[in-house]
């Protein structure tokens, strides 16, 4: 049975404001059958895009930095293994890299109101930190971001192998800071929603001022003909 949590309907409906910037955990998905996760349906189903898989689409030179490789599926049982389903042949993150501990930063390359990827074998010794347009961070440890999770390591379990989705308020999400005390800290296909950019915002403001302009004059006009 697949396994789709989601935090209360207010955290899903919040509005960001100045002041309140925070990143929470909104929910995670997970299935008992083994899937290649650059076809996990849990990005689709979040209405969220494609930012990087690691094979077609992964991100520019200097945007990843740090203690990390892209490693091929099935990696290193027992040291940096794929995470669970992950295609033999393709490609996903893993930190740090050469040593046992480290830390690795990937850059989004936009800003991004919700941001999910699919996390390997999960352990307590692994930390994420999501980092905002406006600098503030919020940090996860793989030992308490509950949901049901079992961070244990196991690298086939469905309660460890998971879409971790989060939501951003106040500024959108701009990059992530990988930490891991351990081999290791393993991820693939990062997905989100991005925040408009300002001319989006002053076009749609500008399209509903132009619909408004629109109705008065026809009451008006409605009115006169009366």
């Amino acid at each position: 049975m697949k396994r789709f949590l989601l935090l209360g309907a207010a955290i899903a409906a919040a509005v960001p404001t100045a002041g309140s910037a925070a990143v929470t955990l909104a929910g995670v998905f997970s299935s008992p059958v083994v899937v290649n996760p650059a076809q996990d349906p849990g990005f689709a189903s979040l209405g969220q895009t494609l930012i990087y898989d690691f094979d077609t689409m992964s991100p520019v030179s200097g945007a990843l930095t740090g203690d990390f490789a892209i490693a091929e599926a099935p990696g290193t049982p027992g040291v940096f293994a794929a995470p669970s389903g992950t295609a033999a042949g393709t490609f996903y993150l893993t930190v740090p890299i050469p040593g046992p501990s480290g830390t690795a930063t990937l850059d989004l390359g936009g800003e991004f109101r919700t941001l999910s990827f699919y996390w390997g074998s999960v352990d307590t010794y692994n930390t994420i930190t999501l980092i905002q347009a406006d600098g503030t961070q919020t940090s996860f440890a793989g030992g308490a971001l509950g949901f049901g999770i079992d961070p244990d390591g196991n690298q086939t379990s469905n309660d460890s192998n998971v879409r971790v989705n989060f939501l951003a308020t106040g500024r959108g999400i701009t990059s992530l800071r990988f930490e891991s005390t351990q081999f290791a800290f393993e991820t693939d296909t990062f997905a989100g929603t991005a925040v408009p950019e300002p001319s989006t915002w002053m076009m749609m403001l500008g399209g509903f001022g132009a619909v408004g302009a629109l109705r008065r004059r026809s009451r008006r006009a409605a009115t006169v003909t009366a």
